[in-house]
């Protein structure tokens, strides 16, 4: 009997480290507020998102380079080659956005942090949808030296958090707050 039980709680504790169910839908919102949000600060029109070709990606679906510990999410981009056959053959990037979903429901289900999923989830989508549009748009270049990346991790904290801060959300405020000290400061304007 000890070992059934026992084997049910491994089974139950498994399946709080990936997205299924209600929180699939929650995603699917975050997607497209964090969309409509990116869409009015970067001053784009809807059928400009046809141009930036992503994809978002929960960890069941996620080869094993594209998994990390240490980050909510992660960008990988590809190029896609469209028509190998046909001459020339159509390339574009795509740009996947990876979520980690035991990384993310580890922080939520911490009983020592006032997270909630909906809006750390706003936060990490709206965040890496600013990345996409700065690579695809060339503000940045997605294979930087590490110190730039650094210095464009804060750029776009500062950036996610200018899109989000007047929300009025209070859990999307804690979550404003944890981050206040990867946003963008004097540290990144040295030589």
């Amino acid at each position: 009997m000890i070992k059934s039980i026992t084997f049910k709680r491994i089974m139950e504790k498994r399946s709080l480290l990936h997205f299924s169910g209600s929180y699939l839908h929650i995603i699917e919102e975050a997607i497209d507020f964090a969309q409509e949000v990116v869409t009015d600060y970067f001053k784009m029109s809807t059928s400009e998102w046809k141009g930036y070709r992503y994809e978002v990606k929960t960890q069941k679906f996620l080869d094993d380079i594209e998994i990390t510990d240490r980050a909510f999410a992660q960008i990988c981009k590809y190029e896609c080659i469209k028509g190998k056959n046909s001459s020339p053959p159509l390339s574009f990037d795509l740009y996947r956005i990876c979520l980690q979903d035991k990384n993310i429901l580890r922080a939520v289900h911490n009983p020592l942090n006032k997270v909630k999923l909906k809006p750390l989830l706003l936060y990490i989508i709206t965040h890496e949808l600013s990345h996409v549009i700065r690579f695809s748009k060339y503000y940045k270049d997605f294979f930087a030296p590490p110190w730039e990346k650094e210095s464009e991790e804060a750029k776009v904290h500062s950036i996610t958090y200018e899109m989000l801060r007047s929300k009025g959300d209070q859990s999307l405020d804690y979550v404003l707050d944890y981050y206040r000290l990867h946003r963008w400061n004097d540290k990144y304007f040295t030589l």
